[in-house]
């Protein structure tokens, strides 16, 4: 049994999207706070929010009747605003003075916000528990150690080609979201199809 998923790491780190986190750090390190431990510990919530996630996700199901497809359908759609949303956004440089607040923003919406989350709830009820756990896992760790680099070399990276990179790791989020959308409703159509013969 192969336990790594490269696919599905690469997409869940594209949703993720460690990027779009930059310009809150550097907000950080202007305001002489210590971005190496804001950093790690906003990964660290985020991750556990991700577990907490595929845990109980599936469970959410049965207690609100509503099927796998239609799940995918809405959190296409929230994937696809979102990704709209990293395409055409110009990433305004935000004042923040406390460190919780920083990590709370970070862990969550900008790390795992309500894409991932519908993301991973889509992918546990397919592929099951087991088999996401360790791929989410390397991809925080990726995340981790993406931002370690950031906060090493914060004074010499160049926001305006990290805000470029963001909106093409948008774009790739809105084909995640596409695909999602379809494969939602080409399944309900089906279902009613053979409902009907």
């Amino acid at each position: 049994m192969n336990f790594i998923n490269y696919a599905l790491i690469l997409q869940i780190l594209i949703l993720i999207n460690p990027l779009s986190s930059f310009p809150v750090l550097v907000s950080a390190y202007e305001n002489k706070m210590k971005v190496k431990k804001i950093a790690l510990v906003a990964v660290l919530v985020a991750f556990i929010l991700a577990l907490i996630i595929v845990l109980i996700g599936p469970y959410l199901f049965e207690v609100f009747k509503i099927t796998i497809d239609s799940f995918r359908i809405a959190g296409g759609i929230v994937l696809l605003l979102l990704g709209l949303d990293r395409i055409r956004s110009s990433q305004e440089k935000k004042k923040f003075t406390k460190a919780d607040s920083i990590v709370s923003i970070i862990a969550t919406p900008l790390l795992t916000g309500p894409a991932v989350i519908s993301f991973l709830m889509v992918k546990t009820y397919e592929i099951g528990r087991m088999n996401i756990l360790f791929d989410i896992f390397l991809a925080f760790v990726l995340v981790a150690i993406i931002f370690f680099i950031f906060s090493i070399a914060l004074t010499r990276i160049n926001i305006k080609v990290i805000n470029i990179s963001s909106k093409i790791l948008g774009l790739f989020l809105t084909a995640i979201a596409i695909e999602m959308i379809a494969k939602g409703l080409n399944n309900l159509l089906l279902i009613k199809q053979v409902g009907v013969i």
